[in-house]
Formats: C-alpha cells, structure tokens, sequence
C-alpha cells in the first residue's frame, strides 16, 4: 500500500514517520525546497510530547528543548505579576511527560530528518501539488514540476491555504480572526531582568497582548504581539514587519517588553485566519488533518499538538483499515471532531481572557487568576486536563 502526503510540515511528517513505522509506502510532497521557519516557537505539552516520544526524535530534540518552570500573566503597563502557574515537574507527573518550548523550525528539521530516514517514507521537496485526481482504485497527485504520483490513499496535510481541501469541501477561504501577530526571535542574551526570564510570560493591555518565552535551549526568546486589527489581510509567515510599527503598537507597556522589541532584529507579521472544523474530513480516498481542516488562532499553545494528534491517529486508522479506507476515514474524523471544536472553544474563551478591554470585566479576570495562582496553581491545567492526558497512541 502507497500513501501520498501533501505537505512536509509537522502533521504531515508525523504521518509520514507513524506509517513507516507500521510498514506503509509513503511519498511525501513538500512545496519548500529548504524548508525554513521563521520567527516561530511552539508549546508541546504532554499531549504532544508522547506522540513526539513515539517516534523516535527525543534525543534529535532535546538540545533544542526550553523547560519552563511555569506561566505568568503580568498587566501590561505595570508589569505587575497578575498570577502564577505551575508548569515544570507538576505537568509531568500529572499527565505523564514533561512539557516544552521549541523554536517551530526545529521540531520541523527533526521530523525531517526522521522521516528522509525511515524505512518505505520518500520526501520530495520543491514539488507543489496543483491537481488532486480520485479514480477507481486509487488516487493520483501532480505537481507543478511535472511530478505524477499514484497511491491508494492522499492525504491532505498542507495547511489553512490547502490544494487538498479543494477536492473534499470545494473553494472556500480561511475566516479572517480580526487580529494581527507581530513575530520575532530575540537573543536572549541581550535582555535584562525579567526580559529574559525563563518564565512563559503573556502582558496583558486591553486590545492588545504580548507573549514571550524562551526557545532553542533558552538561547532564544520567541515573541509575538497580538493586536486587534482589520487593516492587515496577509497569512504569510515570511511578510517581514517594521520594527517601529511593533515598537509603536506596544510603546505603553512596560519597558521590559519595549527592550525586547528594541533588540529585535527581524520581525514578521501575519493576519491570523481560521477555518471552523468541516463537516467531513475526507471523500473517497482523500482525507485531511491539521489546519487544512481545523486551523485555529495559537491561544492555547495546541495548534501543532493538534497535528501531531491528527498526523498519528489517522496513521493507526490507516493502518488498521486499510481493507476498507473509507471507514477507516470516518472512524478517524469521529475521534478527532468533537475533541478538535471543544479545542477551538477554549482558544476563543483564552483569547477574550487575555484583551479584556472592560475595566470591570479585566478586573474580575485579574482577580479570578490572582486567586487561582494562590489557592490552586495547577487549577488551570487541572481545567484543560481532558487536552493534556489525551493519549493519540491509544485513541
């Protein structure tokens, strides 16, 4: 049996390495002929960190890996400590592996790695897909180099602007969220004091918001400014930005995140999109995963988590049903559907969280996590223990 992969990101190389482990042909089509990540870290939680595990790239990571000892929340201007919350030995004794920042490009290189190496997986990179073709007994891809390739199964793993997706719902456009992400990465060897704490850190200040944490061993510090806006339409992580408009977008915060975005040397900015999860996920021999079907804003620090839950549950359905794909799609779209909307629901409820404009309303938050960080400080992730504890290897 011959899988095709659109897409050479985390899901889809996830897939890509779950299916050569359990004896599956794979050809992986990458559009990027250097895959390169900019300005970009990512949270993986236990979630995550098992199926990662998994797959044999813990000892590829690790050099990579930040750990912090746990999450902040600060008002913006003042810089008070709002909350404090456990993250470090806590997560990994409740939900059974340790949580970790990693810079995005990273964590891609090693799956890259991983699967150019794993037996019966072929990557090819510098092929863009443009054509999607189902026939009889099997489906074919072609790209815009010439490339034609046939298989029994495609699946679609190339993001929100997905080719794949195309042959499942027909043209449609991802939503634009109404907010913008200023991205950068900063050494962090040229900030000072609680700049470059190793602390997840989230400023809060009304329509805006300010998040940072260390990346890349604690090398780096990943940042990203998030601001209400309708002027910005771009989706592209490489549309670079002008650090003064950053600076001046955050000019009233406190002066640890003005010296943080003063030692920026790059900036990106992209307009964040969604796309609400489909009703379908597949037709006939085509299936998706990850933000090709279920893109979602980046507030609860799961949107690679869920990938890489995608990427290894639709490999055992693969695997498991390949007698008969089509229920092996649907069983998979059933186990990932309600899980994945539930998800989208707390990323919205964190985004109103953290640009509470309403003095009233940002105060009553303020003091609901002041006295969580106090009485409970490993309530919250006692709240979201369903996304933690979830285990994609025996879904």
């Amino acid at each position: 049996m011959r899988v095709l992969i659109v897409g050479g990101g985390i899901g889809g190389l996830v897939a890509a390495i779950a299916l050569g482990q359990r004896n599956i042909e794979v050809e992986v089509f990458e559009q990027q002929a250097e895959p390169r990540e900019v300005g970009a870290g990512i949270a993986i939680f236990a979630n995550g960190a098992r199926v990662l595990s998994s797959l044999g790239i813990d000892a590829a990571l690790e050099p990579s890996r930040h750990y912090s000892p746990g999450f902040r929340l600060r008002r913006g201007k003042s810089g008070r400590i709002i909350g404090e919350l456990k993250l470090g030995d806590f997560h990994e004794e409740r939900f059974g592996a340790r949580a970790y920042d990693l810079h995005r490009g990273d964590l891609r290189q090693s799956l890259l790695e991983a699967a150019s190496t794993a037996h019966g997986v072929k990557v090819h990179l510098g092929q863009r897909v443009v054509n999607v073709v189902q026939e009889q007994d099997q489906v074919a891809l072609e790209t815009d180099r010439g490339l034609r390739a046939t298989g029994e199964a495609a699946i679609g793993a190339d993001g929100i602007h997905s080719v794949v997706r195309r042959e499942i719902a027909g043209p449609d456009a991802p939503h634009f969220s109404g907010e913008v992400v200023w991205r950068a990465l900063v050494r962090r060897d040229r900030l000072s004091g609680i700049a470059s704490t190793p602390f997840n850190t989230v400023w809060t200040g009304g329509d805006r918001h300010f998040l940072q944490y260390p990346v890349r061993g604690g090398d780096l510090l990943n940042i990203g400014g998030f601001v209400r806006s309708d002027r910005w339409r771009s989706e592209s992580w490489m549309e670079s930005g002008d650090r003064a408009v950053f600076a001046g977008l955050f000019s009233a915060f406190h002066p640890a995140v003005r010296e943080i975005i003063d030692s920026v040397d790059e900036c990106f900015v992209q307009a964040i999109h969604e796309r609400a999860p489909l009703g379908a996920w597949f037709k006939g021999r085509v299936v998706l995963l990850g933000d090709a079907c279920h893109a979602m804003p980046p507030h609860m620090g799961q949107g690679a988590g869920m990938a890489i839950e995608d990427g290894v549950v639709l490999a055992r359905a693969i695997v498991d049903g390949r007698q008969n794909l089509e229920e092996a799609f649907r069983i998979y779209e059933q186990k990932r559907q309600d899980r994945v909307q539930r998800l989208l629901e707390a990323v919205r409820w964190n985004a109103r969280m953290f640009r509470a404009g309403n003095p009233l309303r940002r105060a009553g938050l303020d003091l609901g996590f002041w006295l969580m960080s106090k009485l409970r400080p490993t309530g919250p992730q006692e709240t979201f223990a369903w996304v933690y504890e979830y285990d994609a290897l025996r879904a």
